[in-house]
C-alpha cells in the first residue's frame, strides 16, 4: 500500500439499473478496499432503477453518495452524471456487477505513475476463477478488436500486458485531467464501445492507455441479458458510428464491406477450434454442454450478421433524414 501522504482522492463511480442482487455485494467490497476510507469517494448513480436497489442502498451503506435519475439515460450519460459529482483526481469507473480485490485501487495507482498514462484498465476474472474475461483489447482488422487472453487462466503470459488499444468500461480508471482534455463519454453510443471512443480519444490526445494488476470479477452484462436483441443491435450500431467519427469514408465502406464477413470467419474458426469463451468456460454435462454451446453459437453469429445490416440501414436512414432537414433549413 501507498503512503498516506502519496496517496490522492479516488473516486468511484458505480453505475446501477435494477442491480438489486449485485449492488450491495459490490459497494461493500469497494468499501473494503485496502486504501485510506477519507480518500475514497464511492458514489453511485441510479439509472432509474425499479427494483428497490437505490432503498436497499441508503439503508445498507449511507456512507454513500447517491445520484437518482428518474429514467434509465444509459451508460454514457449515466457515468457522466457521476464523474460530474466527482471530486477526485483519478476517477474509477466501475459496473455494478463487479466484485474488486482488496488491493484493487493500489494496483492502479501503480500503473498510474507515469504521467503519460491517462487511463488505466482492470484484470477482469470470471467470477471465482481466475479465468480472464478481458485485460484489454487489440485490433485485428479494421473493426475488430480482440480481447487479450479471454478464456484462459491467468499465466506469467499475461502478467504485463502493458499498453491495449482501449480496455473495458466494466471497471476503469481515467485520470481528471484526460477528462478534461478530451471530454467525457460521448451520449450518442447510449452503451456498448464507448469505452473504445473515449480510450481512442485519449491515445490521440497523446496518453497512453494500459492494463493493470488490478483484480476485479465480472459477472457481465448482467443489466442486458433480458434485452439480447437490443444489445446485439447497439454493439453492431456503435462500432460503425466509431468508424464513422473517427475514419474516413473510404475506411468506412471497406469496414462496411469488409467486417462482416471477416468477422463470421474469425467467430466460426474459433468455434471449430473449441476456442471461443462460450466453450472454455461453460462447464456441464458433455451432452448438454455442446448442444447449448452450439445453439448459443449459432444464435449469436447469425444475431451478430443481422443486427450489423439493420443497424447499418438505420444510420444510412437516420443520416439522410438529418441531411435533409439540414438543407431545408
Amino acid at each position: 500500500m501507498l503512503a498516506p501522504e502519496n496517496c490522492p482522492l479516488v473516486s468511484v463511480v458505480i453505475l446501477n439499473w435494477n442491480g438489486k442482487n449485485f449492488l450491495n455485494s459490490c459497494v461493500k467490497s469497494v468499501l473494503e478496499t485496502d486504501y485510506p476510507t477519507d480518500l475514497l469517494e464511492v458514489i453511485v448513480v441510479d439509472n432509474g432503477s425499479t427494483d428497490g436497489s437505490a432503498k436497499s442502498l441508503k439503508k445498507m451503506f449511507p456512507q454513500v453518495k447517491l445520484v437518482e435519475n428518474e429514467r434509465n439515460l444509459g451508460f454514457c450519460v449515466g457515468n457522466n452524471m457521476g464523474v460530474k459529482h466527482a471530486s477526485g483526481n483519478l476517477l474509477v469507473l466501475l459496473n455494478n456487477d463487479t466484485i474488486v480485490n482488496k488491493n484493487w485501487v493500489n494496483e492502479i495507482l501503480k500503473s498510474a505513475k507515469d504521467p503519460k498514462i491517462g487511463i488505466v484498465g482492470c484484470r477482469l476474472y470470471f467470477p471465482g476463477t481466475r479465468i480472464i474475461q478481458s485485460i484489454g483489447y487489440r485490433m485485428i482488422f479494421i473493426g475488430y478488436w480482440e480481447s487479450i487472453g479471454a478464456g484462459k487462466e491467468n499465466s506469467d503470459e499475461f502478467t504485463k500486458v502493458g499498453d491495449v488499444d482501449f480496455v473495458c468500461g466494466a471497471a476503469m480508471a481515467v485520470k481528471k485531467k484526460v477528462i478534461e482534455t478530451i471530454g467525457l463519454f460521448d451520449p450518442e453510443f447510449y452503451a456498448y464501445a464507448e469505452d473504445l471512443d473515449l480510450c481512442y480519444r485519449a491515445r490521440k490526445a497523446g496518453y497512453r492507455v494500459v492494463t493493470s494488476g488490478a483484480i476485479v470479477y465480472h459477472y457481465g452484462s448482467v443489466s442486458w441479458d433480458h434485452f439480447p436483441i437490443k444489445k446485439a443491435y447497439l454493439f453492431c450500431r456503435n462500432h460503425l458510428y466509431f468508424i464513422l467519427k473517427h475514419y474516413s469514408p473510404k475506411v468506412l465502406l471497406r469496414y462496411v464491406f469488409e467486417y462482416p464477413i471477416r468477422s463470421f470467419k474469425v467467430d466460426l474458426c474459433r468455434f471449430i477450434r473449441g476456442k471461443t469463451v462460450l466453450q472454455i468456460v461453460t462447464i456441464s454435462n458433455r451432452k448438454k454442454r455442446w448442444r447449448n454451446i452450439f445453439k448459443s453459437a449459432l444464435n449469436i453469429l447469425l444475431l451478430k450478421t443481422i443486427t450489423f445490416f439493420v443497424a447499418l440501414l438505420n444510420m444510412v436512414i437516420r443520416r439522410k433524414i438529418k441531411t435533409k432537414f439540414s438543407t431545408k433549413r
